[in-house]
């Protein structure tokens, strides 16, 4: 699976580190690349609801748009609340 979204700013080294680690510890994680400001995430073809809940964390915390994530949204992930929370939240 392929989730492509824009890249979030990043204002210190670590701060890159944190978000491009703590998406490589994700047991579905394959790999990153970027393209331009365009990150490209793949991920193995079955992501499960603690990992789904992970990247919805991760896109929050720094602040990216949650609208690639919405093909892994599920019944079981549903009710996670930061699904619907505005960014400025």
């Amino acid at each position: 699976m392929l989730i492509s979204f824009a890249g979030p700013t990043f204002f210190a080294a670590a701060d890159e580190d944190q978000f491009f680690g703590w998406l490589a510890s994700l047991p579905e994680f394959r790999g990153v690349q970027g393209v331009g400001t365009t990150l490209h995430l793949e991920l193995t073809a079955t992501v499960s609801p603690d990992s789904v809940r992970q990247l919805v964390i991760i896109f929050r915390r720094w602040h990216v748009d949650l609208l690639s994530l919405q093909p892994l949204r599920s019944a079981d992930t549903d009710n996670f609340v930061l699904w619907g929370t505005a960014l400025g939240e």
